[in-house]
């Protein structure tokens, strides 16, 4: 209840006098002068100086000498009755630090209406850009507080109300002036009330405590409230200011940074696993592409040596080969990881028997399964019509299935594949009796590089991508793919559904891709190149080697070269009916090879085929070289006779 022994204007300096003691912002005034009339409690902490050390000198006691100017700039929009809101700058602490404040400056007038001083509120934003914003001492002051300023009476009955309060609870100050507190507190809040104006009653002072209040429309905010007791002159409590600052932004940032924090420690997470999956990877790229060199270099220093009998012989050349395929077979899978990762896996799509498909991936396990004893049966219904999807990559996805069930089957073991008719679709199935999957490791088996039997004990061979790109190629085709198993040593079963029809058919398969399988090398009839002249570059000699002796053998009269300036060379004194070149090469590549040869040929009135024997073997290095120049494009290692073949293709020769 507001003391009657007091004038209401008396009793009015007091409140005001007690918001400016505690005040934790600097609260300065001054004369049009700069001479200093008033320091509170926080000057002192922010500055050093006490009050009576600081008022009657000059403002320039605390303002550094080369922001000097800035002072006079404020005088003189204080006397031309201007305010000054938030101005950031830099003052000087007794101890001679340096600090960063933000200041809202406000003339002090007469009765009269005449400007005779200024009031200064500071801020020290030096570790705090959000720290509060200026608490309020007069009218002036409160009513340029961007916080809440409420003072009320210790019955809880509201006696003043500024702007900000008005913004932050959506109550004007003729609304909210004469209401009780509990008009912004909600009901089970209210005792909080009541434990704070207890605490006031005691002269004690509330700082920052953390709640929630409620707005006029209804809405909850997030306040930070500091309440201090106001004294009339008997210094007996009277009432309570309240500073109140909305924090529903600074909360909602705590929770983004929270949220920000656990993605981020996810990610590490996820980041370390990925980097431990990449270092197994590596380990068993590296076993896996060692295991099969390790066969060729041994066969091959035995053939060097030249102490093998003709069946040693035969078995050594038979190790190469198998070696050399797996390292081929090796690469390809990498390839086709690389296409799935840049989504240039591409389909080429037309009309196929899905059973002429699955006896062809058959045919291709059934050699391993015989080793192994493994019986394998084929289920496949007749009734399942023609359906639309790339054969090669259909016949890729079986041929996955199958070959892991028979890995994973012990000896004895069998091996099931269905297809049956699904309505609008196809459903492949791969059951076996081996090893089976915990349940755990079923969610992760699609996943890239991922093993479930990896260290030094392991007994499978494999990189770990065979099953992601069934996943992948699956998807390409509209389909879906899933795995199911009782448990470890229970067997497993692996289920394909296929549209009939895709949902979206991809265009033709790029270069390097056919659409129909191509012809095995072993199975080509040798062509003959007699009096055939070919000119082989290649900077590595044992492919320059290599090469020749192959087209030799074939009856080609053949000449090699180790650069393309080599080539030039030979060009000039012996013309070829074919060129073969590789692409990279030290100082100038393939293609740069071929401009020149080509523009020789132009010039004497000659032809000129090209071949590119590369390492690069994509399908888009293959559409690169087409585009360059070249007439036909083999990826190393190739076969012997499909390089004869090639050969004589491009001279015209019949096979």
């Amino acid at each position: 209840m507001p003391d009657p022994s007091l004038p209401a204007h008396d009793e009015a300096l007091l409140r005001l006098a007690a918001l400016v003691d505690f005040s934790d912002d600097a609260i300065i005034s001054e004369t049009l002068t700069g001479v200093i009339t008033l320091w509170n409690t926080a000057a002192e902490h922010i500055f050093g100086y006490t009050s009576a050390e600081a008022v009657g000198q000059p403002i320039t006691l605390i303002i550094p000498k080369e922001r000097w100017p800035e002072e006079d700039d404020v005088l003189a929009r204080i006397r031309s009755g201007q305010r000054v809101d938030h101005f950031e700058t830099v003052r000087v602490a007794k101890d001679g630090l340096l600090v960063e404040v933000s200041i809202t400056v406000s003339p002090i007038k007469d009765s009269s209406g005449r400007v005779i001083g200024a009031s200064k509120i500071a801020r020290d934003i030096s570790g705090r850009r959000q720290a509060e914003i200026v608490q309020a001492r007069l009218a002036a002051i409160v009513e340029s507080s961007d916080d809440a300023i409420v003072s009320k009476t210790l019955d809880g009955v509201i006696t003043s109300w500024n702007s900000a309060a008005e913004r932050m609870f959506g109550y004007t100050e003729s609304e909210a002036v004469g209401q009780h507190i509990t008009l912004i507190i909600p009901k089970e809040r209210r005792r909080e009330e009541d434990d704070v104006i207890a605490r006031i009653r005691r002269g004690e002072r509330l700082s920052h405590f953390e709640t929630v209040r409620r707005r006029k429309d209804g809405q909850l905010i997030e306040v930070s409230l500091s309440v201090s007791p106001v004294r009339n002159a008997h210094g007996d409590v009277v009432g309570a200011s309240k500073v109140a600052r909305d924090i529903s932004e600074r909360r909602a940032l705590e929770q983004r940074r929270l949220t920000l924090l656990e993605r981020e420690q996810a990610a590490r997470l996820e980041a370390e696993a990925l980097n431990r999956s990449k270092d197994q990877f590596l380990a068993t790229l590296s076993h896996e592409l060692r295991t099969p060199l390790n066969s060729i270099y041994g066969w091959a220093r035995m053939l060097e040596a030249g102490r093998l009998d003709p069946e040693a012989m035969a078995r050594a050349t038979q190790g190469i080969l198998r070696g050399a395929k797996a390292q081929v077979q090796l690469i390809e899978d990498l390839f086709d990881v690389s296409r799935v990762i840049t989504g240039k896996m591409h389909l080429a799509v037309r009309p196929l028997v899905a059973s002429d498909v699955l006896e062809a991936a058959l045919d291709t396990v059934r050699p391993a399964a015989l080793a192994k004893g493994i019986r394998l049966d084929a289920i496949l219904d007749p009734r399942v019509g023609p359906i639309l999807g790339d054969p090669d990559r259909l016949q890729q996805i079986v041929w996955n299935l199958l070959s892991n069930a028979v890995k994973f089957t012990p000896q004895g073991g069998r091996v099931q594949l269905v297809l049956k008719d699904a309505s609008s679709q196809i459903e492949i199935s791969v059951s076996d009796t081996g090893e089976g999957i915990a349940a755990e490791d079923v969610a992760h088996l699609f996943e890239r590089f991922r093993q479930l039997d990896t260290g030094s004990t392991r007994r499978h061979a494999g990189l770990g991508i065979g099953l992601a790109l069934v996943r992948h190629l699956v998807e390409l085709h509209g389909g879906t793919v899933a795995a199911t198993s009782p448990g470890v040593g229970q067997g497993s079963t692996f289920s394909v559904t296929l549209p009939t029809v895709l949902a979206h058919q991809p265009g033709p398969a790029p270069a390097g891709h056919p659409a129909e399988p191509g012809p095995d090398p072993e199975k080509l009839r040798p062509a003959s190149l007699r009096d055939l002249r070919v000119l082989v570059v290649d900077d590595d000699l044992d492919g320059r080697e290599l090469a020749a002796l192959l087209l030799v053998n074939a009856g080609a009269d053949v000449r090699t070269a180790g650069s393309a300036a080599d080539a030039m060379t030979a060009l000039e004194e012996w013309w070829p009916d074919v060129l073969i070149t590789d692409l990279e090469m030290p100082q100038e590549d393939g293609f740069s090879l071929l401009k020149r040869a080509r523009r020789l040929a132009m010039l004497h009135g000659r032809r000129l085929a090209a071949l590119a024997l590369t390492a690069y073997g994509r399908s888009e290095d293959r559409m690169r070289v087409l585009a360059g120049g070249f007439n036909l494009h083999l990826a190393k290692p190739a076969d012997p006779a499909e390089l004869v073949l090639a050969v004589a293709s491009l001279a015209g020769r019949p096979e």
